[in-house]
């Protein structure tokens, strides 16, 4: 609760305001009983009773109303003033709930925009271990959770918590003796509370985590609903979903169900406050210590004292549901960022593409290496082509090129600098990637070309796209580099968007440039005109490059073959033949399954 109070202090200025307003319309709350006290003994009973004196309020307020005649008048004054009362009351309350709602949706933007910064700096070992579902999730179900107990239930909690010390205090001034009865429920309850609250948390956490198994699942249809369609698994789909969601009602129905056999014991525990009061109340007013009003008031505010008592369950249901919601968000918030600048991160805003990688070991888990003892060195401007069979870790190498993952031993160094301390934000300015999949963000192709430059010049984005061989499909679309690309590039060919993810390569400019099978599935002509544009965009940078076909790779300058994660072979596509080892059977094998498909194309013409 502190940690999401600390989000107030930008606007401590309003929230002290908000205070003052919440802490004088409770106290404002307090005058209505005690003017029912005045009504009753001092203007109602004044024309009934012989002697005034014993069965008065005995306030100074209250002889101001018996000396106002007639008693209709004092009536109308008394009834007047309470309406006045009740006025000021809901001005303040408006002015409560205004500046309530306009701190809180910004404290929860704030809390939003915290987490989601903080996802970007987190490492990719995080989205690794956790689904897409469930950083979703905090995102939006979490922090509208938390929102919204913000929005309503700090106020309402806070006002209960006035009420039941202040009321409590007027209880005792009133009749201390009666008071001392209205605390026998109060024990019980607490014990109550304290038991509930264990209990419902527990599985409030559980139920988040199967409402997240939820969002995975409606995320893994909608992303792949082509697959779904294709191989006609609707239905599967929907039981899949159906059974998460399943899972997720029956811990909710859960939580609820011990609220609803916990709520009921504790109004009965209220009532038998109430009950002691109106019969220990009643014998002191017969007896005649007591008044009559005096009894009402007490009553109208034990009504009050006890209110929060009653709130007691939904609350702790309320706020174990947003406390859930608020650890899983500073869980995140938590997490260790990709990169801490400790001051000695060494900035390197002009690389030259020097690569060298000594002695290096990784895995994703520490006790399973997928690279062992990798050696190799790349000079600026050399192309390398990774080869090996699938598996073989020549996409973990790239990823820790782009420092994704960082080496569990040994050394991986750009320019001569353990990329452990360079600073990020300089290394990844200076690395363009094309993935085999490119991925294009909703938007119009000229944002998806600049992605990494929003300011670059239209006539810039232009001549990117020419390079990339992409200008002549584009300039064919109505709305042509305003043409929107749909999710993931959705209403675009693979062909057009990988020749768009050139493009955007090409602008950015990079001295490192990573090529992972760019020019897998695509048909023959389009993966000449991309192979012409990476032609262009590897010239006089650094590039690691990954192909499927490996004729695709034959301009590299070396090859670099990895087998079971080590470094077997090295060299030119001649050199390499020449030794026959594991790049030559590849090579080999490729030929004659060229050749078998070679063969049975001519079979079915």
């Amino acid at each position: 609760m502190l940690r999401i109070l600390s989000y107030i202090r930008p606007y401590r200025g309003r929230a002290i305001l908000y205070t003052i307003f919440l802490i004088v319309g409770t106290l404002i709350t307090l005058v209505p009983p005690y003017f029912s006290r005045i009504l009753v003994d001092d203007i109602l009973r004044l024309n009934e009773i012989t002697n005034a004196a014993p069965e008065a309020s005995g306030t100074r307020l209250g002889e101001i109303f018996r000396a106002i005649q007639p008693a209709t008048v004092a009536l109308s004054v008394a009834v007047g003033s309470l309406l006045v009362v009740y006025i000021i009351r809901e001005i303040f309350t408006i002015f409560q709930q205004r500046l309530g709602a306009w701190l809180t949706f910004r404290i929860a933007a704030n809390i939003r925009a915290h987490v989601y910064q903080h996802l970007h700096n987190l490492s990719i070992r995080f989205f690794d271990k956790r689904t897409t579902g469930t950083v979703i999730s905090h995102i939006t179900e979490d922090s509208e959770r938390l929102q919204d107990f913000m929005l309503e239930g700090l106020s309402f909690l806070s006002v209960q918590l006035l009420l039941f010390f202040g009321i409590g205090s007027v209880l005792f001034l009133m009749n201390w003796r009666l008071a001392c009865f209205i605390l026998i429920p109060i024990p019980l309850i607490v014990l109550g509370a304290g038991w509930f609250w264990k209990k419902v948390r527990s599985l409030w956490h559980r139920a988040y985590r199967r409402r997240s198994k939820l969002f995975d699942v409606v995320n893994d249809s909608v992303s792949g609903i082509r697959v779904v369609r294709a191989f006609g698994q609707q239905r599967d789909e929907v039981n899949r979903f159906g059974n998460a969601n399943i899972d997720a009602r029956d811990y909710e129905t859960h939580a609820e169900m011990i609220w609803a056999t916990y709520y009921p014991p504790l109004m009965f525990a209220v009532q038998l406050g109430t009950l002691i009061v109106w019969y220990v109340g009643g014998l002191d007013v017969i007896a005649g210590p007591m008044s009559l009003g005096t009894l009402f008031a007490f009553h109208a505010y034990l009504a009050m004292f006890y209110q929060p008592l009653r709130y007691v369950s939904p609350l702790i249901n309320w706020a174990s549901r947003s406390m859930t919601a608020a650890e899983r968000l500073f869980e995140v918030i938590d997490s260790q960022p990709e990169q801490l600048d400790d001051g000695s991160l060494k900035a390197m805003p002009n690389i030259t593409g020097e690569v060298k990688f000594h002695n290096m070991t990784f895995g994703y888990e520490s006790h399973k290496p997928v690279l062992k003892d990798i050696n190799l060195h790349v000079q600026p401007g050399e192309m390398i082509g990774l080869v090996g069979h699938s598996g073989a870790g020549k996409s973990t190498l790239i990823n820790l090129i782009c420092r994704f993952y960082t080496p569990d031993s040994g050394r991986l160094e750009i320019d001569g600098e353990d990329i452990k301390q360079i600073d990020l934000k300089d290394l990844r300015r200076q690395i363009g990637v094309v993935l085999q999949d490119p991925y294009l963000f909703s938007g119009s192709i000229a944002e998806n070309i600049a992605y990494a430059h929003p300011d670059a010049a239209m006539v810039d984005i232009i001549a990117a796209a020419k390079a990339a061989n992409a200008h002549e499909f584009i300039v064919k679309f109505p709305d042509g580099y305003d043409t929107e690309v749909g999710e993931r590039g959705g209403s675009l060919s693979g062909g057009e968007r990988q020749r768009i993810s050139i493009a955007r390569a090409i602008l950015h400019n990079p001295r490192i440039l990573i090529l992972d099978e760019a020019t897998s599935s695509v048909d023959v002509e389009t993966e000449k005109k991309i192979q012409q544009a990476i032609d262009r965009l590897v010239q006089n940078r650094t590039t690691f490059a990954i192909a499927h076909r490996l004729s695709t790779l034959r301009n590299a300058d070396r090859l670099f073959v990895i087998e079971k994660g080590k470094g077997v072979e090295c060299g030119s596509h001649e050199e390499l033949m020449a030794q026959k080892g594991i790049y030559y059977k590849l090579v080999e094998t490729q030929r004659e399954a060229a050749n078998v498909r070679a063969q049975a194309q001519a079979v079915e013409r």
